[in-house]
């Protein structure tokens, strides 16, 4: 009997790795991510992307239907780039390092024109809002990994809830950008982290 498991099968957007498939993936992603940060969500187009990218408009919507799809991955692409999940062997350096990482993502006036625009756009779009949904759930899983190395240390209690902590991190920062327009700068961010890590400890 044959137990083998069916390969398994790309996300919309997604090539497997290597080939011109790749390299055009990663083009139009960057160029995506280019066009978001330089003009924002409502100004990008899919002929625009597809020009930067040097590729035709069909080669960009046969791999991503929508702008929202397109939008998701190139956010997808560009946070890994920029935000790289740390490990610096501590809780404490591990969030203060994430947290200085999206104050560099979204303090700048390209990335706060990005940040804003599509936080904008989802508001008002049900397809966008889900694709970035999906984004987050995905970008919360892989920051959460900084919570449980720690819990394994002992730095934190077994019962800490991972998504909680990183989001009580970055929330901060992310209201700054969206609610007051107060600096987001790399001091807030370490006065963040010291008032979540020293609430959080085991008492």
């Amino acid at each position: 009997m044959d137990t083998a498991q069916p390969a398994t099968q790309p996300r919309v957007g997604e090539q497997r790795p290597g080939g011109r498939a790749a390299r055009v993936r990663a083009a139009v992603l960057h160029a995506a991510a280019e066009l978001l940060t330089e003009v924002g969500y409502d100004k990008m187009s899919v002929e625009d992307v597809a020009a930067r990218a040097g590729v035709h408009k069909t080669t960009v919507y046969r791999r991503w239907p929508t702008k929202a799809a397109l939008t998701a991955d190139a956010a997808s692409l560009h946070s890994a780039d920029a935000v790289p999940i740390p490990d610096t062997g501590t809780l404490v350096g591990d969030l203060k390092l994430l947290a200085r990482e999206v104050v560099a993502n979204i303090g700048t006036e390209g990335g706060a024109r990005r940040s804003r625009s599509i936080a904008a756009a989802a508001a008002t779009s049900d397809e966008l809002a889900t694709a970035m949904h999906s984004f987050w759930a995905h970008r919360l899983a892989l920051s959460a990994q900084v919570v449980e190395r720690a819990i394994h240390r002992g730095e934190l209690p077994a019962s800490t809830e991972a998504n909680l902590i990183i989001e009580t991190v970055i929330g901060p920062l992310w209201i700054r950008l969206l609610l007051t327009g107060e600096p987001i700068t790399e001091e807030l961010a370490d006065q963040v982290v010291e008032l979540v890590t020293t609430g959080a400890r085991p008492r």
